[in-house]
């Protein structure tokens, strides 16, 4: 057989092996996908109640690629909203979900902050930093020392870039904040 027949017949076979298991991902994927639906809204829901203890969310239609949730009790009452939203940090995108009642900031969680510096950018998912944004009322300010002003974060040491896109998001969902109240009105 000749060395050109013997690379056609190895190419083809892997082409057609690569797209027998794309099929079979891609297949899997919609066989499971209100499965997969569920468990992310499940996921959702935990994160969400850690921040507001709520009986139920509604979601509600904010601008951009945002997402934004009404907490409610049992008797239908508003306790808080939960906004998702983004800012680029040092690597990528930070994606912060904050909690937000009566203009106040109850609290937020860093939904995925992966992509930034290991050992450094990664830190502004730890409890220290994330608890300096629970009672904000106004706009956070990055601050790379001892806070002390009233609406003051210190940056995480060496992760400015990754600290202010948590502050950038926290602030986008005082606006939208803001802008669900106007509209509710």
């Amino acid at each position: 057989m000749k060395k050109s027949n013997v690379i056609f017949s190895d190419t083809l076979c892997l082409f057609i092996i690569c797209l027998v298991v794309t099929f079979a991902v891609a297949g899997t994927r919609a066989a499971f996908k209100d499965r997969i639906a569920e468990q992310e809204w499940a996921q959702t829901q935990k994160v969400m109640n850690k921040l507001i203890k709520a009986d139920d969310f509604k979601k509600v239609k904010v601008s951009g690629g945002n997402q934004a949730f009404k907490a409610l009790d049992s008797s239908g009452e508003t306790l808080g909203y939960l906004f998702i939203t983004n800012a680029y940090g040092y690597g990528s995108d930070v994606s912060v979900m904050s909690a937000i009642s009566e203009g106040k900031v109850v609290g937020i969680d860093i939904l995925d902050a992966s992509n930034e510096t290991p050992g450094l950018g990664q830190n502004v998912t730890k409890k220290g930093f994330v608890d300096q944004f629970s009672g904000l009322i106004g706009l956070p300010e990055v601050v790379k020392s001892t806070p002390t002003g009233e609406n003051q974060v210190e940056a995480v040491t060496g992760a400015t870039k990754s600290s202010k896109a948590v502050a950038k998001s926290v602030e986008e969902a005082l606006a939208l904040f803001e802008q669900v109240i106007a509209s509710e009105k």
